[in-house]
């Protein structure tokens, strides 16, 4: 089985890709996560857990759900990352959730897929982004392999000296970076409540009409990224910024 958590389509892409290469399942977790729905899961294959980097780690709330869920079944676990770059000593920690949990840890692997993060950086053009999805292709392929034929998943992304520096960057990214505080709606705003419906922690309501933030933000950029008419700014930083939004299908070629 094939669990995944997606703000933007990044990582629901490559878990999909993952699941067709293997003849597997995937299944979101935003709604079970929305829904506050910690569910028993029960697999006869590896579960593969995909998730983007944040700040060198998996997202909290990911880690959060995997230690309340109950897995069945398979005792194998992978776990498979997208980032625009580097991978910090992400691998280090979800091995510790695994020996935590009781269950097998079989590797972390990453995919380069086009940024995101748009309260910081610029999305790709859409040649941009064609190409690194092209290259991404076969790093999902591969990383499938790997996991049909039972090897350990290692990450080529992780960084020298990651363990102290993701130690030390993730704590800040969440304490300083990570609050819905700089989020607005502009008059562009037409009150179709997107924002609030793709929102995983349900952190957005509508309130006469525009929507208002609340406190539980885990930063997935789902609302500014999917909001139809681009409403939604951050701050100044993403004002006159492209959004992006992968809403492509994994196709596997021939």
């Amino acid at each position: 089985m094939v669990l995944y958590f997606s703000g933007t389509g990044n990582t629901r892409y490559v878990a999909e890709g993952i699941a067709a290469f293997t003849d597997d399942e995937a299944k979101s977790m935003n709604e079970l996560i929305k829904t506050r729905t910690h569910k028993r899961f029960n697999s006869e294959k590896p579960y593969v857990i995909c998730a983007p980097i944040y700040a060198w780690r998996f997202p909290r709330i990911v880690e959060s759900f995997i230690r309340k869920s109950d897995f069945w079944g398979s005792d194998s676990f992978y776990f498979v990352a997208t980032c625009d770059s580097q991978t910090g000593n992400a691998g280090r920690y979800l091995k510790k959730l695994c020996e935590d949990k009781g269950v097998k840890y079989c590797g972390f692997s990453s995919v380069a897929m086009p940024e995101n993060y748009i309260a910081m950086y610029d999305a790709p053009s859409e040649e941009e982004k064609s190409e690194i999805l092209d290259k991404a292709y076969g790093e999902i392929k591969a990383i499938a392999e790997s996991i049909s034929a039972g090897e350990r998943l290692i990450d080529e992304r992780s960084m020298p000296f990651g363990g102290a520096a993701t130690a030390a960057v993730n704590p800040v990214f969440y304490s300083f970076f990570v609050s819905a505080d700089k989020f607005y709606a502009t008059d562009k705003c037409v009150s179709c409540g997107k924002c609030a419906e793709v929102c995983p922690l349900n952190n957005i309501a509508l309130r006469d009409g525009k929507p208002q933030w609340y406190t539980r933000c885990t930063h997935c950029m789902a609302c500014i990224n999917r909001c139809p008419v681009q409403a939604i700014e951050y701050g100044k930083s993403t004002v006159c910024k492209a959004r992006y939004f992968n809403d492509e299908k994994f196709v596997i070629k021939d």
